[in-house]
């Protein structure tokens, strides 16, 4: 199989839509659970998610604004947004309302718990991939800050087990 590489735009698209997906997780494991603590730090991940997403937003302007539209964009328009987001559930929350199913029956706390951890690590795994394609400095140190937070929801998560 040959590995086609995305563009940064389209890097930068699949982490927002994760984002989002992390976001709609969070909310609606919130909403869910009637365990206080659990509930609150749920509430404080999906904010985080939130200022995630704009950030990875803002990069994307940015790398639109430096390169103008890539190729697959000014071809494809809707279409590619649409399969970008289809390939973001499938990486990481996937989709973020099947998660919240699978977290519902989840058999007790730490078994929620667990399901986050491991879509945090995933993300974080996704981050990585990100980093090795970001050009610039400045994009470099943006992405390691979030991945930092991310890895601090995995402390977070894991000091409640």
């Amino acid at each position: 199989m040959i590995n086609i590489p995305f563009s940064a735009e389209e890097t930068l698209k699949i982490a927002v839509q994760i984002e989002r997906n992390g976001r709609q997780f969070y909310e609606g494991m919130a909403e869910e659970t009637e365990d206080r603590e659990i509930g609150d730090l749920f509430k404080d991940l999906a904010s985080q998610e939130t200022n995630h997403e704009r950030t990875f937003q803002q990069m994307l302007g940015e790398e639109e604004d430096e390169e103008g539209p890539d190729l697959n964009s000014l071809l494809y328009g809707k279409l590619e947004d649409s399969y970008l987001n289809a390939l973001a559930d499938s990486k990481v929350f996937t989709p973020a309302n099947q998660n919240i199913q699978e977290a519902k029956l989840a058999g007790g706390r730490d078994q929620l718990i667990g399901i986050a951890i491991s879509l945090e690590k995933d993300t974080i795994l996704y981050y990585y991939e990100i980093l090795q394609q970001a050009k610039e400095v400045e994009d470099q140190d943006v992405i390691m800050d979030i991945i930092e937070e991310e890895k601090s929801h995995v402390k977070r998560l894991a000091n409640l087990l």
